[in-house]
Parts: C-alpha cells; structure tokens; sequence
C-alpha cells in the first residue's frame, strides 16, 4: 500500500509544485522588470486568470472522480463514457470562458480595483492568456485524467516540459525583447501548449484512446462530473475570490505598496497551497477507487496518510515564509515599502499556511468519496466566512485586521471539517453495526 501511496502521490505534488511555478515565475520576472505596478497588475488581475485552471481542474478532477467511482465498482463502460464527456466539457468550458472574460474583462478589471497604468498591464495579460485558453484549460482538465491511468509520472514530466519552456520563454520575452508583462502572459502559454501536446500524444496511445467511441454527450453523466467538479473548481478559484477582496481592503487601507506586499505573499501561499493540494489531489484516485470497491479499511488508510503529509507540508511551508520573510522582498523587486509590510505580516500567512494542512485535504477527501455536501459546504463557506471578517476585523484593527482574516478563516474550516469527518466516522460505526 505504501508503495502504491507513494506512486500517486509524489509525482501528483511535483506535478501541482510546477503549477505554482508557472505563477512564481511570472511574478519574479515581472517584479524585476515592472517593479511594484506590474506586480499590483497581475495581483489584481489574477482572480480571471485563475478562472481558466479552475475551470480546467473542476472539469479533470470532476471527471477522474466519477472514472474511478466507475471503474471500482466494475463499471468499465462508464468510465470511459465519463472520460469522453469531460473532452467534450473541456471545449464547452473554454468557450464560455471567451466569451465571459473576452467581452467583460474591461468592467471587471475596474470592479476589481485596476486604473491607470496598472489598468493598462491587466488588460494585455488577460487579452493574451485568454488567446491560448483552450491550450491552458484542456492541459489542466488532462492530468488528473493521466493521473486516473496511473501514469502520475508521465503527468509529472508533462507539466515539467511545459514549466522549463515557461521559466526560459519569460528570461527571453520579459527581459530580452523587453515585452515586459506580455512576456509573462505569452511564456505562460506556450508552456502550457507544450503540455497539452505531451497530454494529447498520451490519449492518442492504443490502451487509452477508448474515449474517442464515447463521445456522445450523457446528459447524467455530464450533470455528475459538474457536480463533483463544483467542489474542486471552488478549492482552486475561491482564493482568487479572497485576492479580490483582501486588494480592495489592503488598497483601503494600506495603498499600493500594501497590495504590492500581498502580491508577494500571495504567490508565496498560492505556491505552498497548491503543493498541499498536490497531495490531496494525489490521492484522489486511490481513495475514490476504494470507496467505489467498498474497501473502507483501505480507503481509511489512504485518508489518514494524506491527512499526516499534508499538515506536515502545511507546517513546514508555514515556517518557511516566517524564517524567510526578509528574503522575499528582494527576489521580487519590492520597495521599501512593500517590505515592511512583508515583515508584519508573515506570522498571519504562516498560520494560514499551517491550517492548509487540514483544511484542504478535508475538502478533497469528501468529493473523492463522493460526499459532495460537506466538499461543498467548506469550500464555500470560506468565500462567505472571508466577506465577513474581511470587513469587520479591520474596524478594530485595520490593516492587521485584514492580514489576520485569512487564518481566521482557515481556523473556522479546519473546525468545521473537523466536525463533518468525526459525524462520517460515526456513520460509518453505525452501518458496520
């Protein structure tokens, strides 16, 4: 079983690490080439760019969920007809993507806080990443179905192809032909092209080409893939909901170094976040594959490694950013400014980071075994936990009041996941009865 864990699971975190990078690298070059504007810039425009991989990864995770579901239960057929429609989604889920951020990100951008120049580096970001959106949706909603095949490291080694050709094309765009943030844009989505061409050539192999004679769209199997992805496309997109609001109250009471400070910051959590997602998402497979062959000993196993790698992950990546908050400012090309309130506010993110651990997996672990409600409930009860105390805390405690919302938030998740896991228990004490 160890070594079964650790075959999903390893190369399912690298794999969720270079992601973070693709992000992490933006910002690095960006920060040295803009400075404080073009890392405000990509801040503030992020929570449309994040709408792209979120959706790729509801429709992906969605799909290899009810896949292995299926194939547990001996229903082969169903699996593949599951994997056919989710290619079908994939097309779907980008078009309406264009059509949403292509005709409205100009209003949205100024909704979200963005003038003058600043304005200026959001709209050429997001006009060039939507250009390569279906390269980017479809490479995302494919790995996990890789993963599902139990080729978590040709997944890996696909992702890792498309994150050299980032890190290279955004030395060559950004700083040799000087194209600035639309060279960050552009070298994320040729990275991302050379991923969905690795992904492609994998489905195009004789033992996983099954899809293509079930392409017909399944009305209920459409409707079950969306319902188990709502939970995994909410884990992945409602923090850029929490950016959208934490910029507006940092604007508020801070000012632009504040909101360039949490640029920072963010990419840093959003690297460690995804990493512990990695490990949730990794695990996915092995614990829908039990659930649906009724193995709750098993199923239980797998939970409770998950659950241990994680908040270790969660403890040590909180720790990180608090030891290493006075190197940060300088690899990013922040001010002054921005790395003062760098220092005052890495206890919070760390804190936050630590709650991760438990938090996340809490949430993966219920869409895997197909509890949908409780997935639900916690991711987004923490868009509504965040509005609130984003608003209240800084009455008495201003900027302070808004680097502390988020581990608030992630306490209140970690308590509420707690509850759903214990009531779980206690059902399943029952039914054995």
């Amino acid at each position: 079983m160890k070594k079964e864990f650790c075959r999903y699971i390893f190369p399912a975190m690298f794999s969720f690490l270079l992601t973070g990078i693709y992000s992490i690298v933006d910002g690095i070059f960006v920060g040295q080439a803009v400075g404080d504007n073009g890392l405000a810039a990509i801040n503030i425009v992020w929570p449309l760019a994040a709408l792209i991989i979120s959706t790729g990864t509801g429709i992906g995770v969605g799909a290899s969920v009810i896949v292995s579901l299926s194939r547990g239960a001996g229903e082969e057929k169903r699996a593949k007809q599951a994997e056919g429609n989710a290619f079908l989604l994939m097309l779907l889920g980008t078009l309406c993507l264009v059509l949403l951020l292509g005709l409205g990100n100009g209003p949205l951008l100024r909704i979200l806080g963005a003038e003058g120049i600043i304005f200026t580096y959001c709209q050429q970001y997001i006009t060039i990443l939507l250009a390569g959106s279906i390269a980017q949706v479809s490479a995302t909603a494919m790995l996990p179905l890789i993963r599902n095949h139990g080729a978590s490291i040709y997944a890996m080694l696909s992702m890792a192809a498309g994150c050299l050709v980032n890190i290279g094309l955004d030395a060559l765009f950004v700083f040799h032909f000087q194209m600035e943030i639309q060279g960050a844009a552009l070298a994320t989505v040729c990275g991302q092209v050379l991923t969905l061409l690795l992904c492609t050539c994998f489905f195009l192999r004789k033992p996983y080409r099954g899809f293509l004679h079930h392409l017909k769209p399944d009305a209920a199997l459409i409707a079950s893939i969306l319902k188990v992805g709502v939970s995994p496309f909410g884990l992945t997109y409602l923090p850029s909901v929490t950016i959208i609001f934490m910029n507006l109250q940092i604007l508020k009471y801070g000012g632009t170094a504040a909101v360039s400070a949490y640029a920072i910051l963010a990419y840093i959590l959003s690297f460690m976040e995804i990493l512990i997602q990695g490990i949730s998402d990794g695990s996915q497979p092995l614990l829908s594959l039990n659930q649906g062959a009724g193995n709750l000993q098993r199923l239980s196993v797998y939970r409770k490694w998950m659950f241990a790698l994680a908040l270790f992950f969660g403890a040590l990546s909180g720790l990180s950013v608090v030891l290493f908050r006075n190197f940060l400012p300088g690899l990013f090309g922040a001010s002054p400014e921005a790395a003062a309130y760098i220092y005052e506010s890495a206890a919070a993110f760390g804190i936050a980071l630590f709650l991760y651990g438990f938090s996340k997996p809490a949430i993966a672990y219920f869409y895997a075994v197909h509890e949908i409600v409780p997935s639900a409930i916690m991711v987004y009860g923490e868009v509504l936990l965040t509005i609130g105390l984003i608003y209240l805390l800084p009455l008495g405690f201003g900027l302070m009041g808004v680097w502390f919302t988020m581990p608030l938030v992630q306490l209140l998740l970690s308590l509420i996941g707690g509850w759903f896991l214990r009531n779980e228990a206690k059902q399943k004490q029952k039914s054995n009865i």
